[in-house]
């Protein structure tokens, strides 16, 4: 199902910056390594947190399901210096690629990843964070959102 009419996402695609090299290659490995590639975020989503962690300069982020990194990384090219991500995922497939992806890049320095549920995650965090990102099982949103 798609929210969007593909026209206009693809008019948007074609006039929009396009995502870094490694970018496109996290989602080359994503489409090819992972299954259910479509909960990745895409170009245009990634490309629309970069600019939100540009405009508002969260000191710390966190996101709440990682997948295989893209949304991490598109967000840490927006950070302010200094600027952190704390992000979390349960699965250990999903974050072996964006471990190896987040290590290869700029931004490798500015972005922790933990892994195991998310409400235990968040439960050892110390707080605030400027900005959160949730992106994880849908059913538990209001349930990160409280935490």
């Amino acid at each position: 199902m798609d929210l969007v009419p593909r026209d206009v996402e693809h008019y948007a695609e074609a006039h929009s910056s396009p995502p870094p090299e490694h970018l496109l290659a996290l989602a080359v490995e994503t489409e090819l390594a992972l299954d259910f590639p479509q909960m990745m975020v895409g170009a245009l989503e990634g490309r629309f947190l970069e600019m939100l962690v540009y405009a508002l300069a969260p000191m710390r982020i966190l996101e709440i399901g990682t997948f295989s990194g893209y949304s991490a990384l598109s967000m840490a090219a927006g950070l302010p210096e200094g600027g952190r991500i704390t992000t979390c995922d349960i699965s250990e497939k999903h974050l072996e690629v964006a471990r190896r992806f987040i290590e290869q890049s700029p931004y490798a320095a500015a972005i922790e990843i933990r892994e195991g549920p998310a409400l235990d995650t968040i439960a050892t965090l110390d707080g605030p964070f400027d900005f959160v990102f949730i992106d994880a099982d849908k059913e538990n949103y209001i349930n990160y959102y409280e935490a």
